[in-house]
């Protein structure tokens, strides 16, 4: 995410006009402005800087010097108060992200914990250094977790594990979950921000639309609690959950992380596990998520499975599934299907040749079960 992204993803979050600035109070990412502009952004965003009478009253302020948000009133310029957010690591400061407050609604918890992910996203692009505090270098620590070079990981992994914010081995789970498509960017940063240790979770970073955390020695179900009471809280949409154990013989966290990530995807489009599961519990759905989606091969693996989804109809096709989920037993079959035993005699009867021939044969049945699920899973991606 560069400058742009962050300013237009927090003007969308908290519906306010968005600026940085470098640290010769120049522009250099600004959101589209509404109506509360005034003289001062207008002339700012027009020119490329801000006017030298500015500059002065910023320098006589101290605000390059500030560490913390400092409220800037510019009435005597007849301009609008505004919310100065130093953006900082510790080398010192990098630039500022500027709020128009002055005459609109003050901000809300939830604001204010946007506001702190679009400065953490925006220290991240334009810092040459690391933290400043013990949370943001945890944070930071943990972020590298999940960073491209594996010398990098292995050395937070190191760090992190020396610090017992993780342990080797099934001691740590990661979880990466997944939000809805309209929670922004920020929004979603903001909520796993709020994990820094808290209930033994710890906030990763987010990748390619999900988020991850790292959670030493908590149940999963405590873990998945805990992630949805604060979505929940924070009207975020949590779609679903996928965990994975730390392998004690490797030196990072990314492998569990990518099968986290396969999990998460995986349950997203399963009701039947209720949004959340690890990975340890979908070997057979892993399998068939990893076969790339092609008609032809169906039809080379269970020609029965092919016809029943080419060929056949609905009734057809569930009634086979259903039938070899319940491993053959018929009054099973029928309590699911809500049909009498007849009936389902009767569907199976008149299945096509090549279907019949499949559920006389062990291999041929087994391969149409797997190749049912198959679709489903292909259906449920739109692959198929």
């Amino acid at each position: 995410m560069n400058l742009q992204d962050v300013v237009d993803d927090l003007a969308r979050t908290i519906n306010r006009s968005t600026i940085i600035n470098d640290l010769a109070y120049r522009p250099i990412a600004a959101s589209a402005q509404g109506q509360e502009i005034d003289g001062l952004a207008a002339t700012s965003l027009l020119q490329r800087s801000t006017p030298p009478q500015y500059r002065a009253y910023f320098d006589k302020i101290r605000l390059r010097q500030t560490r913390q948000p400092m409220t800037v009133t510019l009435a005597p310029f007849g301009d609008r108060e505004r919310l100065a957010v130093p953006i900082r690591d510790e080398s010192g400061p990098l630039g500022f992200l500027w709020l128009i407050t002055g005459g609109l609604p003050a901000f809300t918890s939830s604001d204010y914990s946007a506001i702190d992910a679009a400065v953490a996203m925006a220290r991240t692009v334009l810092s040459v250094g690391g933290a400043t505090d013990a949370s943001r270098m945890r944070l930071d620590v943990m972020a590298r977790l999940l960073a491209p070079e594996p010398a990098t990981r292995r050395a937070a992994f190191a760090e992190a594990a020396g610090k017992r914010w993780i342990d080797r081995g099934e001691g740590t789970s990661v979880f990466a979950v997944e939000l809805a498509s309209h929670d922004s960017v920020i929004e979603s940063v903001a909520f796993g921000r709020h994990f820094t240790g808290h209930g033994g979770i710890t906030f990763m970073g987010e990748r390619e639309g999900l988020l991850y955390f790292a959670a030493r020695g908590a149940e999963p179900s405590e873990v998945h609690a805990t992630l949805r009471a604060e979505a929940s809280r924070r009207s975020i949409t949590l779609r679903a959950i996928g965990s994975a154990t730390h392998d004690r013989r490797a030196d990072d966290l990314l492998p569990a992380a990518d099968h986290a990530a396969m999990a998460a995807r995986i349950v997203a489009t399963l009701p039947e596990f209720g949004g959340a599961a690890d990975i340890a519990e979908l070997g057979g759905w892993v399998m068939l998520a990893s076969i790339v989606a092609d008609r032809a091969q169906l039809a080379m693996f269970s020609p029965a499975a092919y016809t029943l989804c080419v060929d056949g109809d609905a009734v057809q096709r569930e009634t086979v599934e259903t039938y070899l989920d319940v491993c053959g037993h018929v009054r099973e079959a029928c309590d699911l299907l809500h049909i009498h035993r007849t009936t389902l005699y009767y569907r199976l009867d008149n299945m096509p040749d090549v279907v019949k021939k499949a559920l006389d044969d062990g291999m041929q049945r087994s391969t149409l079960h797997l190749c049912l699920k198959l679709i489903r899973h292909w259906e449920s991606t739109g692959r198929f």
